[in-house]
């Protein structure tokens, strides 16, 4: 078979990327060099595999879950003594293992396993696991890196962002339209460099499980006022001890609160007794 003009597979996701110029904006967000041991995910026909293997990296590891492409890839690259590959799924990955072997990861996801990916490598609130990635480049669908990356009064900001950005520092690189892939997605898509925080820089467990249930309660009505959604967490006199000595206004919807405000009302939350 000509993998050349291997027709990508539907069930995996596959669109190839075509664009050189995204290609390079890549290696260059992940400020390679020669200590770094690169896994990445899905590598593909290789071409970004190629940039890789030709910088200056102490290893890469690629794990391609299309059984049909692992010979190819061997044959591609059997002169690189740094290359080693792995035919499997990501998500049944050993990450612990992971965690441990690779200093970053560089990934065009597949978008229909965005969410077990990010929670994967980047963890969650109240998780408390050491992520030891020094940094994570991701090719995603473009309006869940828009979420990711918003900022309070921003219509895109949801729970998804201000999770992600307790835990991790998240920095959009580029955008990158459709027809920069092969075949042509439905949707645009974002590069997105993270970099998730040691745990001695996150917060104490019981803030971040208290934050991660307002966040899920008040962000399933994020048209509501948080008075109205946080009714049944806050009696009034709590809504007006809470509004009074830390400047946080019930009458905000979720998406318009910081994150400084997120913590500082889970902190009193815990303060007055409730808990989670």
């Amino acid at each position: 078979m000509d993998f050349k003009n291997k027709l990508p597979k539907k069930r995996f996701g596959q669109h190839w990327l075509i664009n050189h110029k995204v290609l390079d904006v890549i290696e260059e967000a992940a400020e390679l060099n020669n200590n770094d041991c690169i896994l990445e995910i899905g590598p593909g026909r290789g071409a970004l595999t190629s940039r890789l293997l030709n910088s200056d990296i102490k290893s890469l590891h690629s794990i391609e879950v299309d059984k049909d492409l692992i010979g190819y890839l061997q044959k591609k690259f059997s002169v690189y003594k740094k290359f080693s590959l792995e035919q499997g799924d990501i998500l049944n990955s050993d990450i612990e293992l992971l965690n441990k072997k690779y200093s970053k990861v560089i990934a065009n996801i597949p978008y229909n396993i965005t969410g077990q990916i990010l929670n994967m490598f980047v963890g969650k609130l109240g998780e408390r696991r050491q992520i030891n990635f020094n940094k994570i480049i991701f090719m995603m669908q473009k309006d869940v890196v828009d979420r990711i990356i918003a900022r309070e009064n921003n219509t895109n900001r949801g729970a998804l962002s201000t999770r992600m950005q307790l835990i991790a520092k998240v920095q959009k690189i580029c955008d990158v339209s459709a027809t920069s892939f092969e075949p042509v997605p439905k949707v645009d898509s974002s590069v997105i460099s993270i970099k998730p925080l040691p745990l001695s820089l996150r917060m104490d467990n019981h803030i971040e499980i208290c934050i991660d249930k307002l966040l899920k309660v008040s962000f399933n009505s994020r048209r509501k006022k948080l008075r109205n959604t946080l009714k049944n967490y806050f009696t009034a006199d709590q809504f007006e001890y809470i509004s009074k000595e830390n400047n946080i206004s019930f009458d905000l919807r979720p998406q318009d609160l910081s994150l400084n405000q997120w913590i500082t009302m889970a902190e009193n939350y815990i303060k007055i007794g409730n808990g989670i």
